[in-house]
């Protein structure tokens, strides 16, 4: 067995299997990319995904293992960095793809949350919010009767989402002073420091804060 410098989403490392017969190798992750997947309840995701990711690397996929079968000794560097990649990657793909599929789950009854908060009159799933440089679809958008704003924007831990949340109201805010700018996390616990930069621009909500809380985050500017 080898241990590779290739990442799983938990942070271990990629172990692949080696055996010869002959001139032919076979290499093997032993499964460990779907047990990856299972410890972080996506299995489900990396079923369906990781099909196609071991046809993008060239190897196989029997439901459970990746491989590379039979293939010549004289490539076996190049099977050993397919073979890893491919079970990383899947596992990677698998467990975002849950955890969107999880968040879409928490947002929508957070929209439902707020609609009953605010009422249907006042709440737009979605409204085009203009910044100083472009214009944002912002979800979850309270208008107040006398014209006042609030938004009360998703967000997961994710640098991806951390990033393009914290560009989104930085733009807004420099020409919106009077909107409420939210985000609404799993947990503010599990937010890094780079992630807690967002409180400079908007107030950050936990997705089970009591909706006395929602009210007085939606009226503060």
């Amino acid at each position: 067995m080898i241990d590779l410098p290739v990442l799983y989403p938990s942070g271990s490392t990629v172990v692949v299997e080696i055996e010869q017969n002959g001139d032919k190798i076979w290499v093997s992750d032993m499964g460990l990319g779907h047990t990856e997947a299972e410890l972080m309840h996506a299995t489900d995701s990396y079923k369906r995904l990781a099909g196609q990711k071991a046809k993008e690397f060239g190897v196989d996929y029997d439901g459970q293992t990746m491989f590379a079968l039979w293939v010549p000794a004289s490539r076996i560097e190049a099977a050993i960095v397919c073979v890893a990649n491919a079970s990383a990657q899947a596992a990677a793909d698998a467990v975002r793809h849950a955890s969107e599929a999880h968040n879409r789950g928490q947002d929508e009854a957070f929209f439902e949350r707020v609609l009953g908060i605010f009422g249907k009159k006042f709440v737009a799933r979605t409204a085009e919010i203009s910044g100083q440089r472009t214009s944002w679809e912002a979800h979850n958008v309270v208008v107040f009767p006398h014209g006042k704003r609030a938004i009360f924007e998703p967000m997961s831990k994710h640098p991806t989402s951390v990033s393009s949340k914290f560009l989104m109201f930085s733009d807004i805010k420099a020409t919106n002073t009077q909107i409420s700018l939210n985000v609404v996390v799993s947990s503010i616990g599990s937010l890094d420091a780079k992630a807690q930069m967002v409180a400079d621009l908007a107030n950050i909500v936990p997705i089970d804060a009591p909706d006395t809380a929602l009210r007085d985050f939606a009226e503060a500017s």
